[in-house]
């Protein structure tokens, strides 16, 4: 979503080409390295609306039979760097009292974020995805440790208070050994309702192509969320096999792809002759 970001305005050219990954590559170098970086601005067009097919990602689809998903809109997201800072010390000679060990809080904040998400039925969930030691190793104390967060939910209000949650579940967490801590919040991508006509179009599409179907919220981020922001945006999800994503076990039958490019088709032309 970095690029259509860009394009909707959320952020700016030079903030984008300056991402770096892991290995420190930038963003902007590697365009220019596979001949993809070139001339024409990253920029809203005169465009009347926007379609996007995808595979749902989760497994409701498949579950209830259905082939085609009437997207009406997304869940916001926010993203959080949490840092627990406790005090490096040899294994075997610190007594657990004196412990100032930082993975163990992140631990117990861990699994109190699991119970945040459950609080908050049935849209909410909150992820963990990422955590790292700063030195590990298999007698030293962990001194520091880092950790992603990642909340979503359809409503904006929903999303505040699970943030507050996840701050005071950290401090709570950090309180017992007295253990310094920070939560940044590094990305926020608000909850989104895409166009009542676009989607209108979709579910008529969907109708008429004689598929089970079902209206539904988008778990995942996409690039339609920034395109939402500038012109008129409706998705359209098919099953995946047991939900799976950003998996190499990620399939989806032929038969839907070829049912959602109908249902894309129809509702383009739809929208192309109104």
């Amino acid at each position: 979503m970095l690029s259509s970001g860009v394009w909707a305005g959320a952020f700016e050219r030079d903030y984008a080409y300056g991402r770096t990954d892991r290995d420190g590559k930038r963003f902007g170098n590697e365009l220019e390295r596979i001949g993809y970086r070139g001339p024409l601005r990253c920029e809203p067009q005169d465009w009347k609306c926007h379609f996007e097919m995808h595979i749902e990602q989760g497994p409701v689809l498949e579950a209830e039979g259905k082939v085609i998903g009437v997207v009406t809109g997304g869940q916001g997201i926010r993203w959080f760097d949490v840092t627990i800072t406790g005090k490096e010390s040899h294994s075997g000679s610190t007594p657990m009292p004196t412990r100032k060990d930082a993975l163990v809080a992140a631990a117990k904040a861990v699994a109190a974020m699991d119970e945040i998400a459950r609080r908050h039925p049935p849209h909410a969930v909150v992820t963990v995805g990422d955590i790292r030691i700063a030195r590990p190793s298999r007698n030293v104390i962990p001194g520091e440790v880092w950790l992603s967060v990642d909340v979503r939910h359809p409503e904006a209000a929903v999303i505040d208070a699970i943030e507050a949650e996840v701050r005071e579940t950290v401090a709570a967490a950090c309180a017992r050994d007295g253990l310094p801590h920070k939560v940044d919040r590094i990305w926020d991508s608000p909850p989104v309702a895409f166009d009542a006509g676009c989607v209108a179009a979709v579910r008529r599409a969907a109708e008429e192509s004689g598929h089970p179907w079902r209206e539904m919220i988008s778990g995942p981020g996409h690039d339609s969320f920034y395109t939402a922001r500038c012109i008129p945006t409706s998705m359209i999800f098919i099953p995946c096999r047991d939900g799976l994503s950003h998996n190499e076990e990620e399939w989806t039958e032929p038969e839907h792809l070829e049912a959602g490019a109908n249902v894309l088709l129809r509702a383009v032309l739809e929208m192309a002759g109104a």
